[in-house]
C-alpha cells in the first residue's frame, strides 16, 4: 500500500471524556480516550486490542459515528465528522458503515431477511431491490433456507452471519466488528473471521475490536490500546488469515448508483405504513397484548362517547326543530293589516306574486306558503263535520312535514286547472268515512263536490290537542280554493318557513324590508315566535357543550392511555432504537415510526368506537332517546382518533428520537 495514499479514516489528537452529575461544578469526569492519532487506509484489516476498559468500544463508536469526540478531529474521507449534524452522521452510518456486534443486535421481532433489509429501508431503496439483495447476501452466507426465521430460531453462528449480511446491505465500505466471536464457539468464530478476512480482500475496510490475540492474528495490522491511549501500532501480515484461505462470499457490494434509486413519495409513505404495521404487530400485539388491548379499549370508549354524544345532540336538534315546526317557532306569519293607531297606512293586498318574491329574494327560506282559508261544512252521505279548509301547494307536504297514509297529494296541474280535489286529515276521515275507504270518494265542501285524493298521516291520539290542529286539516289546491271556494285572488296570509330556525329573526327583518319596498309602506303585520326559538337555541348550546365535554374527557383519558403505553414501549425497546440508529435511521425515522404506531392504535380504537357509536342507535331507540347519525360522524370520529394518537404519541416519539445511539445500544 503506497504511503502517499490518502487515508479513509484519520484521527488527530482525539479524546473522549464522559461526565456525570456529581458534587463538583463539572461533576465526575471519566476519560475513555486520550490523544489518539490514527490513519487507516481503504481496504485495511485492522484489529484494535486492549483489556476491558481500555477504550476499545468508545473508539469503535466514534469511528462508526455513533459517538463524537470531546476533543481532537475525526475525518472520514477528508470530512470533519465532528461538524456533522445528527442526520448527517446517520447518513454516513447508512452509506459507509456496517456494524457487527458481539451480541448480534438483531431485531427479535424481524426475520433474517427483514433484519438484513433494514439499512436499505432507511436508504429508501425499492422493496423489490431490497428483498433481492437481502436474499442474495443470505444465500452467500449459506442461509438461503433461513430467510424467514427469526433470531431465536437461529444458532449463534447463523445470527452473526445475518449481522454481517446486514452490515453489507448498503455496501458496507467500513465493517466495524465489536468482539464478533465473543459469543461463538471456536468453529463458528473461525468461520466469521474468515468471512471478515475475505471482505478485506474484496476492498472493504474491516476494523475488529477484540481482546483476544488469536482474533487479532487474522488482521494485517494491530493497534493496542491501554487506558485510552494507543501504545502500539504495527503490521502483522495476517498470517492466520493466509492459512485459512478466506471464505467465499457471494454478491459484490451494492453499487453507489443503485443506492441512489429513490422512490416516489407515496411509495415511501406506503413503505412506512407497512413497516409500522409490522413493528406494531411484533412489539405491541405480541409482546404487550393485554396492555395494547386496554389502550385500544380506552380509545374506543372515547370515540364511542364522541359519536354517541354527537348523535344525541344531532337527534335532539332535529327533535327540537320538529317541535319548533309544530309550534310554529320557525315560521313567519304575514297578514294584511296595520298596527293599532296607524292612520296613515292602508292594508296591503297580499298576492301570490308577493309570496314568489319572498321565495326568490330572501335567504334562509325553506318554503313559502300562500294561504286562503275559511270554515266550511263537509258532508258525505248523512255525515257532517265542520272543518277549516286551507289552500295548499304541492310542496306543502314537505314544508309542513306532512305524510300521507293513503292516496296521493296535489300536483301543479291540479291547481292550474282548478281541479275539485281535496286531501283530508285523519280525524276528518274518521268522521266522514268511519267504516270505508275515503280515497276515490266525493265529499261536499260548502255544497261543491270534491274528490278525496289523499288522507294525511295521523299526528296525535284521538281527542288530543295535536289532533285538533293537525289531524282535522282539509287541504285544497290554491287555484281551486281561489276560484271555487273563495272567489278572489288576494291571500289571507303568507307563511314563511325558515331553513335555519336560529336565524328566524334575521329572516323576518329581510321579509319585512322586501314587502315594504314592494308596496311602498308597511300595511301588513309580521309575527313569529322568536322567544321560543331563543329558548330552544340556548338549550341546544348547553346540551352540545355538555355532550362535547363528556366526549372530550373520554378522549383525553384514552390519549393518556396511549401515552403511557408508548412511553413504556420506548423504555422496553431502547435497544431496538439503538440498532435502528446504528443501521442508519435518522431521528425523524424513529419519530415517525413511534408516531405512526400511536396513530395506528388510536385509529383501531376509533374504528371500533365508530362502530359501537352507530350500533348504540338501537339502545337509544329502545329508550326513546332522540338520536340521529350522519356519515360525517365517521370522519369526525377518525379525525378525533388520529388527533388523539398524534397528541398522545408526540412525547414518547420525541423521547425515542432523542435517545443517544451508544446509550441505547448498551441497554
Amino acid at each position: 500500500m503506497a504511503a502517499a495514499e490518502p487515508p479513509l479514516i484519520e484521527l488527530v489528537d482525539v479524546g473522549r471524556v464522559y461526565r456525570r452529575a456529581g458534587s463538583g461544578r463539572r461533576g465526575v469526569e471519566t476519560r475513555a480516550l486520550s490523544d489518539v492519532n490514527l490513519r487507516i487506509a481503504p481496504g485495511e484489516f485492522v484489529a484494535v486490542m486492549g483489556p476491558s476498559g481500555s477504550g476499545k468500544s468508545t473508539l469503535m463508536n466514534i469511528l462508526g459515528c455513533l459517538d463524537r469526540p470531546t476533543q481532537g478531529v475525526y475525518r472520514f474521507q477528508g470530512r470533519d465528522v465532528g461538524r456533522l449534524g445528527a442526520d448527517e452522521r446517520a447518513a454516513l452510518r447508512r452509506e459507509s458503515f456496517g456494524f457487527v456486534f458481539q451480541s448480534y443486535n438483531l431485531l427479535g421481532s424481524a426475520t433474517a431477511r427483514e433484519n438484513v433489509e433494514m439499512p436499505a429501508a432507511y436508504a429508501h431503496l425499492g422493496r423489490a431491490l431490497r428483498s433481492e439483495r437481502a436474499e442474495a447476501l443470505l444465500k452467500a452466507f449459506a442461509l438461503g433456507s433461513r430467510l424467514g426465521h427469526r433470531p431465536r430460531a437461529l444458532s449463534g453462528g447463523e445470527q452473526q452471519r445475518v449481522a454481517i449480511a446486514r452490515a453489507l446491505m448498503n455496501g458496507g465500505r467500513v465493517i466495524l466488528a465489536d468482539e464478533p466471536t465473543g459469543a461463538l464457539d471456536t468453529k463458528n468464530g473461525e468461520d466469521v473471521l474468515a468471512v471478515l478476512a475475505d471482505l478485506s480482500t474484496r476492498g472493504h475496510t474491516v476494523i475488529v475490536i477484540t481482546h483476544d490475540p488469536e482474533v487479532a492474528a487474522w488482521a494485517e495490522r494491530r493497534i493496542d490500546l491501554l487506558d485510552g491511549r494507543v501504545v502500539a501500532d504495527r503490521h502483522t501480515g495476517g498470517a492466520a488469515r493466509a492459512e485459512a484461505g478466506g471464505a467465499v462470499l457471494g454478491p459484490d457490494p451494492l453499487p453507489r448508483s443503485g443506492r441512489g434509486r429513490t422512490r416516489l413519495d407515496f411509495e415511501r409513505v406506503a413503505e412506512s405504513l407497512r413497516g409500522t404495521l409490522a413493528s406494531l404487530r411484533a412489539n405491541l400485539l405480541r409482546g404487550s397484548r393485554l396492555r395494547t388491548a386496554l389502550t385500544v379499549l380506552s380509545v374506543t370508549v372515547g370515540v364511542w362517547s364522541v359519536v354517541a354524544m354527537l348523535s344525541v345532540v344531532q337527534g335532539g336538534y332535529r327533535a327540537s326543530v320538529e317541535t319548533v315546526s309544530r309550534i310554529g317557532a320557525d315560521r313567519i306569519f304575514i297578514r294584511s293589516g296595520v298596527e293599532y293607531g296607524d292612520r296613515e297606512s292602508t292594508p296591503v293586498r297580499l298576492t301570490l306574486a308577493d309570496a314568489e318574491a319572498i321565495g326568490r329574494g330572501v335567504d334562509n327560506i325553506r318554503g313559502v306558503l300562500p294561504h286562503v282559508s275559511g270554515q266550511f261544512t263537509l258532508r258525505h252521505a248523512d255525515r257532517l263535520v265542520q272543518a277549516m279548509v286551507q289552500s295548499a301547494l304541492p310542496e306543502t307536504l314537505v314544508i309542513e312535514h306532512l305524510g300521507l297514509s293513503r292516496g296521493v297529494f296535489f300536483s301543479d296541474r291540479d291547481s292550474a286547472n282548478q281541479e275539485p280535489v281535496v286531501v283530508i286529515g285523519a280525524a276528518i276521515r274518521d268522521e266522514l268515512f268511519p267504516t270505508s275507504a275515503a280515497v276515490g270518494r266525493h265529499v261536499l265542501v260548502g255544497g261543491t263536490p270534491f274528490l278525496v285524493k289523499g288522507v294525511l298521516a295521523r299526528f296525535g291520539r284521538p281527542g288530543s290537542v295535536v289532533e285538533d290542529y293537525r289531524d282535522k286539516k282539509v287541504l285544497v289546491p290554491l287555484g281551486t280554493a281561489q276560484a271555487l271556494l273563495f272567489g278572489r285572488e288576494t291571500l289571507d296570509a303568507i307563511t314563511v318557513v325558515a331553513e335555519n330556525p336560529k336565524r328566524v329573526g334575521e329572516t323576518a327583518r329581510a321579509v319585512d324590508n322586501l314587502l315594504a319596498r314592494r308596496h311602498g309602506h308597511r300595511g301588513f303585520n309580521l309575527s313569529s315566535d322568536i322567544p321560543s326559538m331563543i329558548g330552544f337555541s340556548t338549550v341546544e348550546r348547553l346540551m352540545s357543550a355538555l355532550m362535547g365535554a363528556v366526549g372530550a374527557i373520554s378522549l383525553f383519558v384514552g390519549g393518556m392511555g396511549v401515552t403511557s403505553v408508548m412511553l413504556v414501549s420506548v423504555g422496553e425497546r431502547t435497544r431496538e432504537i439503538g440498532i435502528r440508529m446504528a443501521t442508519g435511521a435518522r431521528r425523524q425515522d424513529i419519530l415517525r415510526q413511534f408516531l405512526l404506531e400511536a396513530v395506528a392504535v388510536t385509529v383501531a380504537g376509533g374504528v371500533l368506537g365508530t362502530v359501537l357509536g352507530f350500533a348504540s342507535r338501537i339502545v337509544f331507540d329502545a329508550f326513546d332517546v332522540p338520536a340521529a347519525l350522519s356519515l360525517w360522524f365517521v370522519f369526525a370520529a377518525l379525525a378525533c382518533a388520529v388527533g388523539t394518537g398524534l397528541a398522545a404519541g408526540i412525547v414518547p416519539a420525541r423521547r425515542a428520537a432523542a435517545l443517544d445511539p451508544v446509550a441505547a445500544l448498551s441497554r
